[in-house]
């Protein structure tokens, strides 16, 4: 199934040549590669077969196999087992929204509309293909490489969910579900323990917009999102209290932007569990924005018309890590044993396939505090953390094609029994009143 080249270059499938390691994560390395046929650059991701537990592999392929052909997604190119590995091979992609506003500390109105608008088109495809996402954030919103440096992909796969079968049944509500997603761009509905879907997607998005628009600035802590900066505080007081602050202020969070914004976030936190969203609506108002402010939507982002700035970090000097000596294939072994002996972090300013899932032999955790974050070291203590809870295999209820194949989701959990949500909680959040938040720090969870 493999083959060495004269150079001793590792190959799978005879057809995609293993050049250089790109970033390695809990989940095993990702490795540029050259298609030996096309002659293209693509990401290699490669993961120990031995992994059952996880086989977080396993699960973006199923995915990618569901988005393949819609636009905004990573082309998937081919997937195997080789040696022992799961290997999967994709488009090779370039920087994410994170690596940028690490840069910037902020971003403009124009660049923020631009993004909205793609992100919203890519939501509602990735929607009409059956999938939510259920874990946007800046780190999953990657731009393409060479004439697509403007163009926004989404990516990580990892707790995605089908939403609806073959048939177009939507999936059922359901309460008491332990949180998914990251603290910081979670929906209300995450942190009060409910079912997730199409709406979710969305209002996460326009928390990562306000967070663009608002900026990073220590000293001005006051520009960021409200729920930033907690200091001393456990992770699951963490998101207890940001739940509390996003239902307090949701009337009010859009209130320093143009009024398009306030009054898209008040639609979607209106839409039901199965209600479709309107997307032509969502674009017409962030459109409408852009009018309204004279701005000029002409697909430049802040970072590409300041790129020879000297303020601003080149790619020369960010990809130095990249022109490191092609692996043999000794070397290569060597190095996916070493990283996948251990939990390394992941940086994200690498040009890279979809970030890691956390894979550990018999603890799945998800770990989305990166090293190259989009805060600095010494603030990284207030960066907002997913909930790590440990994640068993089982056989999703929903097929996940016509074919009717076997989907293991692995993310789709239940608190267990001793660990049931309290009632009066959710009548406080009908009444839309102040009241204390569901969240869930399980030690031992059951699948659905």
């Amino acid at each position: 199934m493999h083959q060495k080249t004269s150079s001793n270059q590792k190959v799978f499938n005879n057809q995609y040549q293993i050049v250089k390691k790109l970033s390695s994560g809990s989940f095993g390395v990702v490795f540029l590669g050259n298609d030996l046929l096309t002659k293209q650059e693509v990401a290699i991701k490669v993961e120990k077969e031995e992994n059952e537990e996880v086989r977080s592999l396993e699960r973006e392929v199923q995915i990618l196999k569901k988005l393949d052909g819609a636009e905004g997604f990573p082309k998937y190119f081919w997937s195997g087992e080789d040696q022992g590995y799961n290997i999967l091979v994709i488009q090779l992609l370039g920087k994410d929204l994170a690596y940028h506003f690490k840069q910037l500390k902020k971003f403009s109105l124009k660049t923020v509309l631009t993004l909205g608008i793609q992100a919203v088109q890519i939501l509602e495809r990735s929607h009409q293909k059956g999938v939510i996402h259920r874990d946007l954030k800046p780190e999953n919103m990657i731009l393409g490489v060479g004439r697509e440096i403007s163009k926004l992909y989404l990516i990580d796969f990892g707790i995605s969910k089908i939403y609806r079968d073959a048939n177009g049944k939507h999936i059922s509500f359901k309460e008491q579900k332990s949180f998914l997603g990251t603290t910081r761009y979670a929906s209300i509905a995450a942190h009060l323990g409910h079912e997730l879907g199409r709406k979710d997607d969305l209002e996460s998005l326009m928390y990562i917009l306000l967070y663009f628009l608002r900026g990073y600035q220590v000293i001005q802590q006051s520009r960021q999102l409200p729920w930033q900066n907690m200091v001393n505080v456990t992770d699951d007081e963490r998101t207890k209290k940001v739940g509390e602050m996003k239902l307090s202020l949701e009337h009010e969070l859009f209130k320093d932007q143009t009024g398009e914004l306030q009054r898209v976030y008040d639609y979607i936190r209106r839409l039901q569990f199965k209600q479709e969203p309107n997307y032509k609506m969502i674009l017409q108002e962030l459109k409408r924005a852009a009018d309204s402010t004279n701005t000029v939507i002409d697909g430049n982002f802040d970072w590409t018309e300041i790129k020879s700035s000297t303020h601003y970090q080149t790619d020369t000097n960010q990809n130095l890590s990249r022109n490191n000596i092609p692996l043999n294939s000794n070397e290569m072994k060597k190095s996916i044993e070493k990283q996948l002996s251990g939990l390394v972090q992941h940086g994200s300013n690498n040009l890279l396939a979809p970030p890691p899932v956390g894979s550990a032999r018999n603890a799945f955790q998800r770990d989305d505090i990166r090293k190259n974050s989009s805060l600095t070291q010494q603030s990284s203590i207030n960066y907002c953390q997913s909930l790590n809870p440990n994640y068993q295999k089982s056989v999703c209820e929903e097929p996940l094609n016509e074919e009717q194949q076997r989907y293991y989701d692995f993310d789709s959990v239940e608190i267990s029994e001793n660990q049931k949500t309290d009632s009066s909680l959710h009548k406080k959040y009908d009444k839309m009143k102040m009241g204390i938040f569901v969240h869930f720090l399980p030690k031992t969870i059951k699948l659905k």
